[in-house]
């Protein structure tokens, strides 16, 4: 025993130092994963204004701090969104279960050549979880593009010198002599932040043209700009790349038969160059009334009806004609203007108005203060003439109408002479007894009703029925009222069964991306007839809308305006548009809940 007893303390140190060797090597596989990261780019050789995917793939994190690009030069930067790249896997070997997770994060951006030549994407730092890793540099060769003999491309724009405010009609013309398809129509100056941008429809988007003495098919888009700020914007040319015809070549046919079929390759194409010279308005002259109008304004008014007592409601169309696009035009609150709250009572409220043709029509109810009312004062609206430089004021025609009084009834134009309960019956004499018709409250008995007659449940079914009858109406009105309070929440609870609706009879990528811009505007309570993804991005993102969303409406919205410019519509590409905008749809009507 004695002999045994040494060994005893050498076993235990032996099980300590087993212990803290697993332990340890427990804390270096706990070690935090390596930061790398690479950049890519969509091709390699671009054309001038042609934009290109660039993306910034990190490993190692999912929360890398955004990487400054301000090294990158010869090159527009557009940040399109971010998101998680991460992946993870479970292997399960001899029971053994081993979960492999891989971090990572991808930053997405859209750049645009600014000059022809050989372009270096230096090194990039990208930062996250203390650590700082570099990508690999990248070189792109920018070419300068050319129209050819058969396509070409032109720009003009209603003024080269505006205001801002002031709507601009921009409109491009593809003139082609072959068979195009799936074109991308790129417009620099519509990029810009300093333009609110807005699509017109074309009065005349397909027809025959002759151009420098040759004859060409023609494609037309035509969009408003509204410049937000001023200054001088120089002409950098629109870029258009499409697939054309370029000869044919001989193939065979399903029954080995030899057929020439057209021959495609890819072109980019520029425009002439647009520069556009921005001033701000002149404070010098400017009414206190003045909000925004830039342009020429008129204004008519029909009032209904014209002759009414003192108090009625009287009904007022006011129309307004200006710039080439109404839907963003609005007309000053009625009740800022003195010559009519003088004689009229004014609701705050106003409809938003509608667009009918050249004139947006707007709608307010008034009512007449008093009976020496005559007229409808004429409705005023402050502009700045683009012409004449100088601040107007549009005015309509004054309306006569005619105002009755309206007489306030009193206590003695109640049946009878004087209250109920004040008249006294004198009993008079008559020489041949005592007359047999004596009226008046006097005469009445008292007939008080106890409880007893209240416990019938007749007459309680009775006096809770009224009351019953009120509750019910008055919750069913506050209902109504409250809907129609806010008609947009409405709108945007059908938006979804009425898109799906719409979408089944949807035949091109055009209709798809109307349909769908119709329910991006219910939803988001905006004009849905001008959105462009750049509107509606920023509300999507902040309602948490997820990056792969995003890029599907994007491309949603690239599809159907190319396909304005399309010839030919491929039903397969069509049919899986639909589905996709389907799809969005439902996801979207979850998220903007």
């Amino acid at each position: 025993m004695r002999a045994d007893a040494p060994r005893t303390p050498i076993k235990r140190i032996f099980r300590i130092i087993a212990f803290l060797v697993i332990a340890g090597s427990g804390v270096v596989s706990a070690a935090p994963p390596t930061l790398t990261a690479r950049a890519a780019v969509g091709a390699n050789t671009i054309f001038i204004g042609e934009p290109i995917q660039f993306q910034i793939q990190v490993s190692g994190s999912e929360s890398p701090e955004r990487p400054n690009l301000s090294a990158i030069k010869g090159f527009s930067i557009k940040f399109t969104g971010g998101g998680s790249n991460s992946r993870s896997s479970t292997r399960i070997a001899n029971g053994q279960v081993t979960k492999n997770v891989q971090l990572g994060y991808l930053f997405n951006y859209e750049l645009r050549a600014t000059r022809e030549g050989r372009l270096v994407i230096p090194a990039i730092s990208v930062k996250a979880d203390g650590q700082t890793t570099l990508t690999q540099p990248l070189a792109i060769m920018a070419q300068q593009p050319s129209e050819t003999e058969n396509f070409k491309l032109r720009l003009t724009v209603s003024k080269d010198h505006a205001f801002v405010g002031e709507q601009l009609v921009l409109e491009a013309t593809f003139y082609f002599r072959a068979n195009v398809s799936k074109p991308r129509l790129t417009i620099p100056l519509v990029d810009e932040d300093a333009f609110e941008v807005y699509d017109l429809e074309s009065t005349d988007p397909q027809k025959l043209e002759v151009l420098d003495g040759k004859q060409f098919n023609t494609m037309r888009v035509r969009k408003i700009l509204v410049p937000r700020r001023a200054g001088r914007f120089p002409g950098v040319p629109a870029t258009l790349s499409f697939q054309g015809q370029k000869g044919s070549q001989t193939t065979k046919d399903f029954f080995g038969r030899r057929v020439q079929r057209p021959k495609f390759q890819n072109f980019v194409i520029p425009s002439n160059p647009l520069t556009l010279t921005i001033e701000q308005l002149p404070r010098q002259g400017r009414p206190a009334s003045f909000s925004g109008h830039v342009g020429e304004y008129s204004l008519s008014v029909q009032a209904t009806p014209t002759e009414v007592n003192v108090g009625d409601p009287i009904t007022l169309n006011i129309s307004v004609t200006g710039p080439p696009l109404l839907d963003p035009v609005d007309l000053p609150p009625l009740a800022g203007q003195e010559s009519l709250t003088r004689d009229f009572k004014i609701p705050s409220e106003m409809e938003s108005g509608a667009v009918h043709g050249n004139y947006k029509v707007f709608t307010q109810t008034v009512r007449a203060l008093r009976d020496d009312v005559d007229a409808i004062p004429p409705i005023e609206l402050a502009y700045f003439d683009t012409d004449t430089r100088r601040y107007e004021i549009a005015r309509s025609q004054a309306v006569p109408i005619v105002v009755n009084p309206t007489r306030i009834l009193t206590a003695g134009d109640v049946e009878g002479a004087s209250p109920v309960g004040t008249e006294q019956l004198a009993i008079q004499s008559w020489t041949q007894g005592i007359a047999h018709n004596y009226t008046g409250t006097d005469l009445l008995a008292t007939q008080a009703l106890g409880f007893a007659g209240l416990a019938s449940p007749a007459r309680i079914a009775l006096m809770a029925t009224p009351p019953l009858v009120y509750v019910i109406l008055l919750t069913a009105v506050g209902t109504i009222r409250r809907r129609n309070a806010n008609p947009a929440t409405m709108r945007a609870r059908r938006a979804l069964g009425h898109c799906v609706r719409q979408l089944a009879g949807t035949s091109t990528a055009e209709e798809v991306l109307s349909v769908f811009r119709s329910f991006l505007g219910d939803k988001l309570a905006m004009t849905s007839e001008a959105l462009t993804f750049r509107d509606v991005r920023g509300p999507l993102e902040r309602a948490k809308v997820g990056n792969n969303d995003l890029a599907a409406i994007e491309r949603l919205f690239t599809a159907g305006e190319a396909s304005r410019f399309a010839g030919d519509a491929n039903p397969d590409t069509n049919t899986e548009l639909r589905s996709q905008a389907e799809r969005l749809a439902r996801q979207l009507d979850k998220d903007l809940r």
